[in-house]
């Protein structure tokens, strides 16, 4: 495939914005495009609610929130919004202290169930298992008195390098010169991507979105491969620094027994599971749950779908699995009716703590019927 990123590019197509395989395919537009593709304009997660029409079924019912992190730090580069600084961090636990109880997932789906349910709770998860988790979010948490839902990909665990797509976004985009093209043999086929003279940020994002969207369809060790000729390619060690990567196995047993976390589920390899056979989708998220309940000795009953991608197939693999309920990255607001395998999820972005309350505020009227 010969591509011109300008004309050409190609970013997760067929995809709705929950990450939800549609009955039929349809042309790409902002609207179908997953929330957490790269050409998504950064919108908060109120603001797609209110764009895309959902509605809660019974907005004056006891609900929850869900805030979806990744990263606590403040890397050089973050195309997809997945850090939040430290200091951002502790001031929005300051603020969802004055809006109700927080906790884990567990937790929420606990107190939903429960004959006098809160009006709404909060719940923290973080996905990936990165090792900022354990150094940066763990002790502010500890400090606010606050439990949270760390998802690990349990085959990712002690790797000597960082998170692929990591590399590939400081490859895109912290080198001041990149070569005129990019050539790597993906799936027994030739790609190549045309990026011109001086490349600008526009057009280095674009190359990031679709080298992306090709490299979720392959295998671990072809992902890798991809990867460490890209690192090669642009000039750059393929490690990354050691502050970006995931935790090792220490660091995450230690996260589990801290008594502030819940460790759940998000498959072996973080695979994109309705881009992989449904036997190997289920293969991923059963021996991602099997690694992590021997590694912690707790139970591991709540699961994120990579990339927030999930079908039908995916879903009843991680019923199977043994899971009690999963999380999507669809904007939304959860009761007691949800579906426990579709929880929606808002993404928290690098606010300050005035617009994070902004935020919260508008969210917990919304979550009030107000």
């Amino acid at each position: 495939m010969n591509t011109d990123i300008d004309t050409g590019h190609r970013i997760w197509a067929s995809y709705g914005v929950d990450g939800e395989r549609p009955a039929a395919t349809a042309p790409e537009t902002r609207e179908t495009r997953p929330v957490n593709a790269i050409a998504e304009p950064a919108w908060s997660g109120l603001r797609r609610l209110a764009r895309f029409g959902m509605r809660r079924r019974a907005a004056a019912a006891p609900c929850g929130v869900v805030l979806m992190y990744h990263r606590i730090a403040e890397p050089a580069s973050d195309p997809w919004d997945l850090a939040v600084s430290p200091r951002n961090f502790a001031d929005q636990l300051a603020v969802l202290a004055r809006f109700g109880p927080v906790g884990t997932l567990a937790g929420m789906r606990a107190a939903l169930d429960r004959p006098a349910p809160p009006r709404r709770f909060f719940a923290l998860t973080f996905d990936d298992g990165y090792r900022d988790n354990l150094v940066a979010a763990l002790p502010a948490l500890t400090r606010a008195g606050v439990r949270a839902t760390v998802f690990v990909a349990s085959g990712l665990t002690g790797s000597d390098r960082e998170f692929w797509w990591d590399t590939l976004a400081r490859a895109m985009l912290e080198c001041p010169t990149l070569p005129g093209h990019l050539h790597l043999r993906l799936g027994g086929g030739r790609h190549d991507w045309r990026l011109g003279p001086a490349p600008g940020r526009a057009r280095r994002m674009r190359l990031i979105a679709s080298v992306r969207s090709e490299l979720m369809r392959l295998e671990p060790a072809a992902i890798e491969a991809a990867i460490s000729e890209i690192a090669a390619w642009a000039g750059i060690e393929r490690a990354g620094a050691a502050a970006n990567h995931p935790m090792d196995l220490a660091e995450m047993q230690a996260l589990a027994a801290s008594g502030q976390i819940e460790i759940g589920g998000h498959t072996h390899s973080h695979a994109a599971l309705t881009l992989i056979a449904p036997e190997a989708a289920a293969a991923e998220i059963a021996r991602g749950r099997a690694a992590l309940r021997d590694r912690t000795g707790q139970p591991v009953t709540s699961f994120a779908y990579p990339y927030g991608l999930h079908d039908g197939h995916g879903l009843a693999a991680v019923r199977a699995a043994g899971f009690d309920c999963a999380c999507t990255v669809r904007p939304g607001i959860a009761d007691a009716a949800s579906d426990p395998f579709r929880i929606p999820r808002i993404q928290v972005k690098d606010w300050p703590a005035e617009r994070f309350e902004r935020e919260i505020a508008s969210f917990a009227g919304r979550a009030d019927g107000t």
